[in-house]
């Protein structure tokens, strides 16, 4: 999967989900709370100011316009958050990787913020590049004294279905598959589950925010890495407080060849609110499975 620098242009607040979400969140409809101010401890007043102003993009209200004893510049963001930098010699640069505070805006916003910062000539990069699900894009920038600050959004794309062009790939003929197998298909990016009911070709595209599953024999579930939502081998949610998923895994049609191969169209995706057994697809022959955990 290549990677996208950007996201697609949109003002549209985006749908958080990520770390940090609560758990009744699915990544759909909410968006974080705002927070009310965020005080920086900084050595060099100005230097931060500066840093602020003109790296992250945040308006400078004035100098010591708080009860903070110490001198301190106030900064606010365009929709009303304040940043409040204050100056003290005896400040001890954070390690590095420490804990760090992320902005979200939105696709635009963010869009903005990249081509500024690469206008200015900064080296944009991302702790997390290539561990993240699609539609996640996050900046990271160091300031004067070590804070870490991530820029962030969620894009569109990160909850729509992304179809595949591989078309109908034969997965082989069916009676190599006993109940309870699970097979992965890079082509296509399926699984091929065979249950009791029969075969189901499972969508690998996560339904919390576009990460994809990986399928853990041990604990016989499929498991997203990006956000922790974890699937049961027909596509279901996990039955456990605070899980991620967005619904069922998607299905692609299965049918069956005159040789009796199983056939999946990954040019074609069914979206369902629960599973069924008559989504399982029945070779010809009806020759049962064993039951399956």
């Amino acid at each position: 999967m290549e990677t996208q620098i950007l996201p697609r242009e949109t003002d549209e607040l985006p749908r958080y989900g990520g770390h940090g979400s609560r758990p009744e969140e699915t990544g759909k409809g909410l968006v974080v709370e705002r927070f009310s101010h965020l005080v920086v401890g900084v050595t060099k007043l100005d230097v931060s100011e500066a840093w602020y102003r003109d790296v992250v993009g945040l308006d400078l209200l004035g100098r010591d316009l708080t009860a903070e004893p110490n001198p301190h510049s106030v900064l606010q963001t365009n929709t009303g958050q304040m940043v409040i930098l204050v100056e003290s010699k005896s400040f001890d640069r954070p390690p590095r990787n420490s804990r760090h505070q992320a902005f979200l805006m939105t696709p635009n916003a963010y869009r903005r913020a990249y081509e500024r910062l690469q206008g200015m000539g900064m080296i944009i990069s991302d702790t997390h590049e290539g561990h993240r699900a699609l539609g996640n894009y996050s900046i990271d920038l160091m300031d004067p004294d070590g804070h870490r600050f991530q820029i962030q959004t969620y894009g569109p794309e990160c909850h729509e279905y992304q179809p595949s062009d591989a078309g109908v790939v034969d997965c082989g003929p069916a009676e190599r598959y006993k109940s309870g197998d699970v097979k992965p298909f890079k082509q296509g990016n399926f699984y091929l589950v065979r249950l009791r009911e029969g075969f189901l070709a499972l969508n690998r595209w996560c339904t919390h925010m576009n990460g994809i599953v990986v399928y853990q024999k041990a604990h016989w579930h499929f498991y997203c890495p990006y956000h922790y939502a974890t699937y049961d081998r027909r596509g279901e949610p996990s039955p456990y407080p605070g899980n991620r998923a967005g619904g069922p895994l998607r299905l692609h049609p299965v049918t069956f060849s005159n040789e009796g191969h199983v056939l999946v169209d990954t040019s074609q995706v069914i979206e369902r609110s629960a599973y069924e057994p008559g989504q399982a697809a029945v070779p010809p022959s009806g020759d049962p499975a064993q039951a399956v955990a």
